[in-house]
């Protein structure tokens, strides 16, 4: 049989596999999370008893609060020159309560008003509360009584305050608005006088009539303007006899009654020379037509004929003739053109000179009829703003109230719950990143998608972790009509693997299973395997070929008198060794007496006669073998079988150690047709079995229900 060769690279992923990456990770982590929860909850632990000592040693502060509503602005709507943005004004006023100016005044003013308070350090906070003009004061210190009296004071000083400010405002505000209005005064006086100047030296009805009037003139010269232009172009263009037939195309019908409207006679007509030529060659077209009609029954010399050609040279010559005065004609008509266009281009130029120069004088003269009217509008604004600041100045605008005093100061710990938040979430922050760094530094495979990235090599069956069993000692085997759905048909899928390897020549028949490590299934694995294939109706003898800890024979309830040990020792025959098993086609040979060389008795000529003893008795020979990594028993067997299965425990294997046993068994030369992955949760996407109920259980309870 040939070997069977692993695949070059990993299967490739499409990239819907993205969202099976990522369920692979989260339940990855989730059985991490299973394992080390103690670590979390110790490090959380750790977090809440570090914040409630810090919150222990945190030193009482007394704490009052009060209440104020701050509204209203100075606000002059016609002159703008004073105004507070609302979007800014809560900004404000937080601020200005907050200043280091109100606060110096209000501990001069509980000083002056409460001497026997003591006064300490206080750190205030001010708040607007969302949607609304009220502010919430919070002062803070070590003494008991003076943060009271804080906030009361601050608030009084923050009213004052507020009242100078205004009372400032008003007046610089009255004084900039009166400069302003002498300053627009005297620039409204330079504009009239700038304007009677300006009417004096022009007249204005004039101006504005002359302006139309030379606007439509020069709309008028540069229609002729355009059309000369275009006449121009198309006599340049033509020939003569192109020419005549624009002409003859343009010729008004004079038999129509409206041949004679002014869009038709301003048209090019045929006239002069050039009729007489059009006549002449219709006149040369009649006698050539003759005379070709007189031609097909006369000779050439016929009189007749002879008088045609004489009267067609003459007409000829009269062509000519015409022809010669036509180009002249057309010529002088070019020249004529030229000189028009020269004329109509330099009275254009003039009278746009004197257009431009009407429309310049207007447009000064609306220039300053618009700052005039501008300055009117100015001095009226700022007159009306200047009585109103007037008004404000003895009008109070402000809304500002204390709506709550100042409440008695309440012994506390600052940020207690905040401290403690902070303290069980950085706790937690650090479990689950003790946890991150397990899962770099663990190699272990939790999923079929993180197999994939760390193996290259076939994958014959996944074996569920729901396997019902416990210990070595406590293995259930499979049952023909085995509830047990996804372990069954996990091995059926191991069965078909087997009989349906792609291999050339024979299929295998000595098959030898193996893992890495001790506790990864393969005894499991080597059981079940054999037993799915024997109910197939296959002879297969099952071999213990642990000889160091084997105990397969425990399983099946038989004895272990006689064993594999024994038969390749020579102490007895293989008939007497094989068991029989409750399934008539399965075959079980224990592993026998413990020996503490098993390395060199498979490396001996004992092992090969009894590899070709049993070879034509079973269809196959299925060998549980020691782990790669525990003893050199396997790779010294390995090479001398058909072929090798290897067992990889998910959440249990590690993919280091596991491919180096792999590596060990390639370098012995063992044909390792694929990997059996055991232990794998029905929960991952990957796995599929389980996804259909109505083909779970026995053959009998779905009759039932059908």
């Amino acid at each position: 049989m040939d070997p069977v060769s692993p695949a070059a690279t990993p299967r490739e992923r499409d990239p819907s596999s993205w969202w099976f990456l990522i369920h692979t990770k989260l339940y990855r982590y989730r059985a991490l999370l299973r394992k080390y929860w103690w670590i979390v909850v110790f490090t959380t632990c750790a977090g809440l008893a570090g914040s409630s000592w810090f919150v222990a040693r945190q030193k009482v502060v007394y704490a009052s609060t009060g209440r104020m509503m701050v509204s209203g602005k100075i606000n002059l709507p016609e002159g703008a020159i004073y105004a507070e943005e609302m979007n800014f004004f809560m900004s404000t006023q937080r601020e200005l309560m907050q200043d280091e100016a109100v606060r110096q005044r209000a501990q001069e003013c509980v000083r002056s008003t409460s001497p026997a308070t003591p006064i300490g350090p206080i750190t205030l906070t001010v708040a607007p509360l969302p949607q609304t003009s009220i502010f919430i004061l919070t002062a803070s210190g070590s003494e008991p009584d003076y943060p009271q009296k804080f906030v009361d004071a601050i608030m009084q000083e923050f009213i004052a305050t507020r009242r100078e400010l205004r009372s400032e405002k008003g007046e610089t505000m009255g004084s900039a608005i009166a400069d302003e209005i002498a300053r627009v005064q005297a620039e409204l006086r330079k504009d009239d006088e700038k304007l009677i100047a300006f009417q004096r030296e022009n007249n204005i009805g004039f101006l504005e009539q002359e302006g139309n009037s030379a606007g439509a003139f020069l709309s008028k010269l540069n229609t002729q303007l355009a059309e000369l232009k275009t006449e121009s172009q198309l006599l340049e263009l033509f020939e003569l006899d192109q020419d005549i037939a624009r002409k003859q195309r343009s010729t008004p019908d004079t038999s129509e009654p409206n041949s004679s409207r002014e869009g038709d006679l301003r048209k090019p007509t045929l006239q002069g020379p050039e009729r007489g030529y059009l006549q002449a060659r219709q006149q040369l077209e009649l006698l050539r037509t003759e005379r070709a009609d007189y031609a097909k029954d006369l000779k050439p010399k016929h009189p007749i004929v002879v008088e045609f050609d004489r009267k067609i040279v003459q007409q000829e010559q009269l062509i000519e003739t015409f022809r010669k005065q036509s180009a002249d004609d057309l010529q002088r008509r070019r020249e004529a053109a030229r000189l028009e266009i020269q004329n109509l281009e330099a009275t254009i130029k003039e009278w746009s000179a004197k257009a431009l120069d009407l429309s310049q004088r207007l447009a000064e003269y609306n220039s300053i009829q618009t700052a005039t009217a501008q300055k009117r509008t100015q001095l009226e604004s700022l007159s009306r703003s200047k009585g109103t600041v007037e008004i404000n100045r003895n009008v109070d605008q402000d809304v500002v109230s204390v709506r709550q005093k100042a409440s008695v100061a309440q012994a506390q710990k600052p940020g207690v719950i905040r401290t403690i938040a902070l303290g069980v979430a950085f706790g937690l922050l650090a479990g689950l990143l003790i946890l991150v760094l397990f899962d770099q530094l663990d190699d272990r495979v939790a999923s079929f998608s993180e197999f994939q990235v760390h193996f290259v090599d076939r994958v014959l069956a996944q074996i569920p972790s729901a396997a019902g069993r416990k210990s070595a000692d406590n293995l259930e085997l499979l049952t023909l009509d085995d509830e047990r759905h996804s372990f069954s048909e996990a091995f059926r899928s191991l069965r078909s693997s087997i009989f349906f390897l792609p291999v050339e020549g024979a299929p295998p028949k000595t098959l030898l299973i193996t893992s890495a490590t001790p506790n990864e299934g393969k005894s499991t694995v080597a059981m079940n395997c054999a037993l799915t294939i024997a109910l197939s109706g296959s002879r297969v003898l099952l071999i213990d070929g642990d000889l160091r800890r084997g105990e397969i024979h425990r399983v099946f309830g038989l004895k272990n008198e006689l064993g594999f040990s024994d038969v390749l020792t020579g102490t007895c025959t293989l008939d007497a060794a094989v068991q029989s098993t409750h399934v008539p086609t399965l075959s079980l040979l224990s592993v026998g007496a413990t020996v503490s060389n098993p390395g060199e008795l498979y490396l001996s000529s004992a092992t090969d006669r009894f590899l070709k003893e049993v070879y034509p008795t079973y269809d196959y020979i299925i060998i549980d073998s020691s782990p790669v990594m525990a003893a050199d028993d396997t790779t010294s067997l390995a090479p001398k079988t058909d072929a090798t299965i290897f067992v990889f425990r998910f959440t249990s294997s590690s993919a280091r150690v596991s491919r180096k046993a792999i590596e060990f068994l390639r370098d012995r030369q063992a044909n390792i047709i694929g990997i059996v992955c055991n232990d794998v949760s029905e929960a991952m996407q990957e796995y599929h079995y389980h996804r259909y109920p109505d083909y779970c259980g026995p053959a009998k309870k779905r009759a039932a229900t059908t």
